[in-house]
């Protein structure tokens, strides 16, 4: 703001008017250092490469100086081995590099199973009473016993420091 004094009809600068100068300095001389850290062509200036980092830049650049590209086809530094495909499969090589094996569902059954709850079946038994501890973990590497199948004149029964039941003759 500008105060007149009584006798005087020019304006006095005030003391907040009076620093304004410096602090415009202080940008003229900020902003000349940043441009003698800028080249001609505004680029930061920066250290000169290597002759390795040249040719890094040669051969993976992504046009060359026509403004075709320069990069390689993806499979172009790709070899593949032999290989056959077993009846009933056929060799597919649709947008891969070296092909695959394919046959369709209704020739190979894909594997489509689903997780079943714990003993949906009802086949899931209990471990032998004396089964090792080695049976019972760590966490989810617990032996999981089943029933099992057992021929005529053979039962089920633990021993031997087995973790599960097995058939044995009576």
């Amino acid at each position: 703001t500008f105060a007149r004094s009584s006798c005087d009809a020019s304006p006095q600068w005030s003391e907040e008017h009076r620093r304004v100068p410096a602090a415009m300095k202080f940008a003229v001389v900020a902003v000349l250092a940043a441009a003698v850290s800028v080249d001609v062509t505004g680029t930061l200036l920066r250290r000169k490469q290597t002759p390795d980092e040249v040719k890094l830049g040669m051969e993976y650049r992504e046009k060359d100086s026509f403004g075709n590209t320069a990069l390689a086809p993806a499979c172009s530094k790709v070899e593949c081995g032999e290989y056959s495909c077993p009846a009933p499969f056929e060799l597919k090589t649709d947008g891969t590099c070296c092909g695959y094996c394919w046959a369709p569902d209704h020739v190979v059954a894909a594997d489509r199973h689903r997780v079943v709850e714990y003993n949906a079946t009802g086949f899931v038994v209990e471990q032998c009473d004396d089964a090792p501890s080695t049976c019972k973990g760590p966490g989810a590497n617990v032996v999981r016993c089943f029933k099992p199948s057992c021929r005529e004149g053979e039962t089920a029964s633990c021993g031997g420091g087995r973790c599960c039941p097995l058939c044995q003759a009576r």
